[in-house]
């Protein structure tokens, strides 16, 4: 009987709608998630005001969602990327607008928890300011930002970034966009081994800090290049080559040794040997080391419809998780499910951002088991990811936040407040 091959979906979707000729500008679909969750939002928000349970004058509504949504999603999940994922955005310039890497938003970048912070602040100074009940408001908010963050998540997917774990199932999704995101957690393996080895080989160890795979390549090399001089030219010409086809051989135990501490290597340094035989299957007078740019080039003649390319990366890619789906899933639609059944139902202040608080770290947890995880921490001997790190204390203070509430005397309602003539 013929053997049946899987062919996966590949993901070949363009992050825009429309671009301007070939700049990195244009409509994208992640703003536009962005724009279509806080619409959503708005009509959402008009009918509480109309059933009187959000007690804020249908005239101020335009400017709270504006408000909340600058200074709160906007901003904060900036601010937010930078402060816990990528704190070098902070002091990193260029010679191009924006000039600021906090700036550059085209590049992409937002912490769902940084937003989630941000929009707390930010419905706070709007209820002091206009004189109204933050746990109204606040209630509100929480029962619509499943909506903005579901939108996000399909986002996430349309762009290919956030991707799962390699996963052979006819569900599994390749992602063209492997070729330019380096897994995290290969890297802090990496970093970790050197840390374990700087002892030992000083010397070499320092190569894995900057740029860990490329780092671990040259620690690899050095090494095999001074205990058996007969390996020197090829690891000179092709190192990455030469250790993918030592390792096969099984014959190098210290090359073996180190692999079993880095998993995931030797699939990334394969995914590099075979990206840039296409390349040079594509230019074939191409010679020298590959330019990340070539890899953007790929990338983008898959989305172009390249039939070439695509099945050359149908080979070389790993089928993966969908993850992105599936927090669109938990933190998108079941968690709005939630907040909106108890804010809608259990008419206490508090309730609904109480669920919000205590439900979407919950969310993200789950949410995380299947996808790469972000720059993961080595914790009693278990590599835990800081979507995870950050959502525990966040789940914490949500369940002080929600048992206070819950066990805090009841008020009565505020009444609406009439329109501002």
């Amino acid at each position: 009987m013929p053997i049946l091959i899987l062919a996966y979906y590949i993901q070949t979707l363009s992050p825009f709608i429309w671009q301007w000729g070939h700049s990195d500008f244009g409509i994208r679909w992640y703003g536009t998630a962005y724009l279509t969750g806080f619409i959503m939002a708005y009509f959402i928000l008009k009918k509480l005001i109309k059933d009187h349970q959000l007690h804020l004058p249908p005239a101020k509504l335009p400017d709270f969602v504006l408000f909340v949504a600058i200074f709160g999603v906007v901003i904060g999940g900036r601010l937010g990327e930078a402060a816990l994922y990528r704190p070098g955005m902070f002091t990193t310039f260029t010679h191009h607008f924006p000039y600021w890497s906090l700036l550059m938003v085209q590049d992409g970048g937002m912490s769902a928890h940084g937003g989630i912070i941000g929009v707390f602040v930010a419905t706070f100074i709007f209820a002091r300011r206009h004189k109204c009940s933050f746990l109204n408001l606040i209630d509100a908010g929480a029962m619509v930002a499943p909506i903005g963050i579901g939108f996000g998540r399909l986002a996430n997917f349309i762009n290919g970034e956030l991707y799962g774990h390699v996963w052979h199932s006819r569900l599994a999704v390749q992602f063209p966009t492997e070729l330019i995101y380096q897994s995290q957690p290969l890297d802090a393996r990496i970093r970790y081994l050197a840390g374990k080895i700087r002892t030992v080989h000083p010397h070499l160890a320092q190569f894995m800090d900057h740029n860990p795979v490329a780092g671990m390549v040259t620690f690899l090399t050095r090494h095999l290049q001074a205990h058996h001089p007969n390996l020197v030219p090829a690891l000179t010409q092709h190192p990455q080559a030469e250790i993918v086809r030592l390792t096969h051989t099984g014959k190098y135990p210290f090359l073996q040794h180190q692999l079993q501490q880095v998993p995931d290597f030797l699939r990334q340094i394969q995914l590099n040997v075979n990206v840039r035989h296409l390349w040079q299957t594509l230019h074939p007078n191409f010679h020298g080391p590959l330019p990340f740019t070539a890899r953007l080039q790929i990338i983008t003649l898959a989305r172009q419809g390249n039939a070439m390319v695509i099945n050359h990366l149908r080979h070389i890619l790993e089928p993966r998780i969908p993850s992105q789906l599936i927090e669109a899933f938990f933190e998108g639609l079941v968690l709005f499910l939630i907040c909106w059944f108890i804010g809608r139902n259990w008419r206490k202040a508090g309730m609904a951002s109480g669920a919000f608080a205590v439900f979407y770290p919950i969310m993200r947890i789950i949410g995380e088991q299947f996808r790469q995880g972000d720059q993961p921490k080595l914790i009693f001997g278990h590599w835990i990811s800081l979507g995870v790190l950050y959502s525990v204390p966040m789940l914490i203070v949500g369940l002080i936040y929600w048992i206070y509430l819950i066990r805090r005397p009841v008020t009565p309602p505020a009444a609406p407040l009439t329109a501002a003539r």
